[in-house]
């Protein structure tokens, strides 16, 4: 099935190129005398209205035959004013960027399908307040935005679009708490969003995310009651005195009033399973525990007199890049202060160590009672979900930047039940455009950094890469595998767009020199360029050939050892 979906997925795409060259040429009254998918051999066919229509042996792309395209063609007297070459050049300009252009709007369909199908959407209510930021003291977790800026609102979608369009603009919140609504304005600050290629969005941010951190706690002091009790750091509630525990905002309400009565709660281990299928994998199963909590006396909340905080500045995994990491930070060390400055959450903390790029940065924290500070220099890494819980820490050494060890943190959280799409039309258009628009952006600068030498040839793909990534997409479902036909077909229609002879920006360059020069380019100077433009494509196509071969090399080894 691979293959299957590999070949419609190339033959959507070459399909919808050459319908665009067709279309137009039939529009304007071109003959056309071919129109092929593939190349080679001819497998099945037919001819109608004078147009041969073909699918060939080889799918890897496909093209259209005009009557005039070459200037050696013969036009027949009863063909005279349908040849391509006697069409006026805006015509001829259109015919030829019909292709590309189709290629670049077939993702705005292509998403709008996979959007249409978000029915529901995660309703606009609070669920984490980042610390320092607009919305600290104004906004609380639970509360729920019905209005912002005069709209009504109810996805946070529609909140996030109208705060991102209102950098440092005072924004009017109607909120509804504890059953009442209230009036709040806040500022949003301007944001600088990183996305791949280092490109930057300036957008406004309030400091807020809809996903409600679990109970999963961390343990303040070796002398906490909470230490006591034997809890420790990554433990999850899940009930306390016996009422069931789910979010931390359900672990404050039961615990945050206790004057140091004794509770018993209810929580899970995450506990290492050594050996699992035989070492191949690391695995942890949750195990239920029983504990009594006892909260010290006194003025402040219960979490607090109990040494109970929020686990999200407990590191959780540390993987070693280098044999002579030691004495850094391990597994369950609470992070402190970057540069003596207070860390408050772990998301604004990769957000400053992103501001700074790679200074270097005493980095503070604290295992048990023990406070340690070392020097680095620090780097963020994301995975492709951008999600809290992917948001990495790389720690390099001051003075040579190598890669010492990778800091993660585990902070699972939830959603509130989701809410239907105001406007599913809506918005799906809207994200369909959106998205379109930033992959384009996205391929241009990934062009343009390729020339410069900023991004390396090893980069580069072929069919094989393309294989990999359909089979891949197919698996998770159709919503990714329509992402990816969008996304490759963006490639397509921007690169054919280059000036290089023997693609459509190669034609486009001789048609706008020839309304520039006033005359058509000579057929030596087209036949030496389409020449040089062939030696090109050959290039790029043996440069991806050998990096497709590279990055399978040890598969097809390993398959050639087991046969």
């Amino acid at each position: 099935m691979e293959v299957v979906y590999f070949i419609v997925l190339v033959g959507v795409l070459v399909f919808v190129h050459e319908l665009g060259h067709f279309a137009w040429a039939k529009f304007f009254g071109v003959r056309v005398l071919k129109f092929s998918l593939g190349f080679g051999p001819r497998i099945a066919g037919f001819t109608r209205g004078g147009t041969e229509y073909v699918i060939a042996t080889f799918p890897l792309g496909g093209y259209v035959r005009m009557l005039g395209e070459s200037p050696h063609d013969d036009v027949r007297p009863e063909d005279e004013g349908r040849a391509f070459s006697q069409q006026a050049l805006w015509k001829r300009v259109v015919i030829v960027f019909a292709g590309p252009a189709m290629n670049l709007l077939l993702p705005i369909g292509l998403f709008f399908v996979v959007y249409l199908g978000d029915a529901q959407s995660v309703p606009a209510v609070v669920g984490t307040v980042f610390p320092d930021r607009p919305a600290d003291g104004v906004l609380e977790p639970g509360d729920r935005v019905v209005q912002a800026d005069g709209e009504d609102v109810s996805t946070f979608y529609e909140l996030a679009r109208i705060i991102e369009a209102h950098p440092e603009e005072p924004v009017e919140l109607v909120v509804e708490r504890a059953e009442e609504r209230r009036t709040v304005t806040v500022t949003p600050f301007l944001a600088r969003s990183r996305r791949p290629l280092d490109l930057v969005d300036e957008v406004g941010r309030i400091g807020i995310k809809p996903h409600h951190p679990l109970a999963v706690i961390g343990v303040t002091s070796p002398s906490s009651p909470a230490a006591a009790a034997r809890l420790r750091a990554f433990d999850r509630i899940i009930s306390a005195a016996g009422e069931p525990v789910d979010r931390w905002i359900d672990l404050e309400r039961l615990l945050g009033g206790n004057r140091g009565s004794m509770v018993p709660v209810t929580y899970m281990r995450p506990t290492r399973v050594e050996g699992a299928l035989g070492g191949l994998v690391e695995m942890e199963v949750y195990e239920p525990h029983v504990a009594t909590l006892t909260p010290e006396p006194g003025p402040g909340g219960g979490l607090t007199r109990s040494g109970i905080e929020e686990s999200d500045l407990y590191v959780a995994h540390v993987t070693a890049r280098a044999n002579d990491y030691e004495g850094g930070v391990r597994p369950g060390d609470r992070l402190v202060a970057l540069d003596a400055v207070p860390i408050r959450l772990w998301a604004t903390f990769v957000e400053d160590v992103e501001a700074t790029g790679d200074a270097a940065q005493e980095l503070s924290w604290r295992r048990g009672d023990q406070l340690v500070t070392r020097t680095y220099r620090l780097r963020a890494a994301r995975s492709v979900t951008n999600q809290d819980s992917d948001q990495r820490v790389l720690l390099l050494d001051p003075e040579t930047g190598r890669h010492l060890a990778t800091l993660g943190h585990w902070r699972p959280t939830t959603l509130d039940a989701p809410v239907p799409n105001p406007s599913t039309i809506g918005y799906a258009l809207d994200q369909s455009f959106r998205v379109t628009a930033d992959l384009m952006e996205l391929t241009v600068y990934s062009v343009v950094r390729l020339f410069q030498g900023r991004l390396p040839l090893r980069d580069i793909g072929g069919p094989l890469r393309i294989f990999e990534a359909t089979e891949a997409a197919a698996r998770e479902g159709a919503t990714n595998y329509l992402s990816l036909m969008a996304f490759i077909s963006i490639n397509l229609g921007l690169i054919n767009l280059l000036p290089i002879p023997m693609l459509d920006g190669g034609h486009l360059m001789f048609l706008f020199v020839e309304a520039a020069a006033r005359r058509p380019v000579s057929t030596r100077v087209r036949e030496y360029a389409s020449m040089v433009g062939l030696a090109l494509l050959v290039i790029l196509m043996v440069l991806a050939f050998k990096n497709d071969l590279e990055r399978q090399w040890p598969r097809i080894v390993e398959a050639f050892e087991d046969s």
